[in-house]
């Protein structure tokens, strides 16, 4: 039942990329993928930034350059 609902929902979005990038953008591969990286990015920024803090802050783990 799960998965059935989860392969609904990614079908969805996926049919609403297609839509996206014919319709809205009218085929502009960069502007598709500027519009897409911007909500990425601020949707991923405010996780990260709360893992680093915990790590860094409370743990007191250094990141360390590889």
């Amino acid at each position: 039942m799960i998965g059935s609902i989860i392969f609904i929902l990614l079908g969805l979005f996926i049919l609403y990329l297609v839509i996206d990038f014919a319709v809205v953008l009218k085929g502009d591969i960069h502007k598709f993928m500027d519009k897409w990286s911007e909500r990425l990015l601020w949707t991923y920024l405010p996780f990260y930034a709360c893992w680093r803090l915990t790590r860094v802050v409370i743990l007191k783990k250094e990141h360390k350059i590889r």
